[in-house]
């Protein structure tokens, strides 16, 4: 038996919603604040983690409202991204302490709702997470610090080959 504490992986979804040359993002604040190899900020899809007896499409369709202010139609799961943070082999990353989630990407489309920024109610006013939502254009995406990175080149082939015929991928954490 192992002598590290037993980790808790997290179960996240996330909606990726492609309309008229836009994707609509999510400006989120750092999880990994003071981290010089990270931004202190980067645009994420909408998305979190699932609550205990919820359904992951449940799940999804509560995000995409709580974080845009958006309702959506909830298609099929196009990725699955690991996340390990620090990422095994850096100095310090010690397995049992790292932050470990799993996120299921579906592809959505925006049914009704009002655009705006919402809130993580997981965090008082004054530490909020979420800092600005918007429709950004795939056309600029280059000049914006996503998270995950493989996200431009995705959607890019999602939109030429159709996200409903796309077999869902699977990106490990250094991606």
């Amino acid at each position: 038996m192992s002598s590290y504490p037993r980790s808790i992986v997290d179960l996240r979804v996330c909606a990726l919603c492609v309309q008229e040359g836009h994707v609509l993002l999510v400006e989120h604040r750092s999880f990994a604040a003071g981290d010089p190899g990270l931004p202190d900020s980067y645009w994420i899809l909408p998305g979190g983690v699932v609550e205990r007896g919820e359904t992951l499409e449940e799940a999804v369709r509560r995000e995409m409202v709580e974080e845009t202010g958006l309702e959506c139609r909830v298609g099929g799961m196009i990725f699955v991204k690991e996340l390990l943070y620090p990422h095994p082999g850096l100095s310090g990353a010690v397995p049992g302490s790292r932050h470990h989630s799993v996120s299921l990407g579906f592809h959505c489309e925006v049914t009704g709702g009002r655009l705006m920024t919402g809130r993580d109610p997981e965090f008082p006013d004054d530490r909020q997470v979420i800092l600005e939502t918007k429709w950004l254009p795939l056309a600029s995406l280059d000049g914006y610090h996503l998270y995950p990175p493989f996200l431009p080149g995705f959607i890019e082939t999602g939109l030429r080959k159709g996200f409903e015929t796309l077999c869902p991928e699977f990106f490990d954490s250094r991606l």
